[in-house]
């Protein structure tokens, strides 16, 4: 049963289509494992988010955490009280 709950922001749930979208033009194989990679990880946030290191590339706060998943993307996420805020999925071989 789920210890915590796991809050999706609407900005994440956009980019998360985006994601699946081009992965299924490269591979709809590729696309269906993110899609189960990152339903892996919202159940793995709601039984502990604390078992993700704390993301370092924010210089002033260590709240945010990080979980990779599906090889090349990361989750950042926030935790207070019973609540996991996810706030981003980025993927990380993307140079901005």
């Amino acid at each position: 049963m789920a210890e915590y709950t796991v809050i999706v922001s609407k900005h994440v749930a956009g980019n998360l289509l985006k994601h699946v979208e081009f992965l299924s033009n490269v591979s709809t194989e590729a696309a269906g494992r993110f899609i189960q990679d990152y339903e892996a990880i919202i159940t793995r946030l709601e039984d502990n988010p604390f078992q993700y290191q704390i993301d370092t590339s924010f210089e002033n706060s260590d709240e945010y955490r990080r979980a990779i998943f599906s090889k090349w993307y990361k989750c950042l996420f926030v935790v207070e009280g019973n609540i996991v805020y996810l706030d981003a999925v980025v993927d990380c071989r993307q140079d901005d």
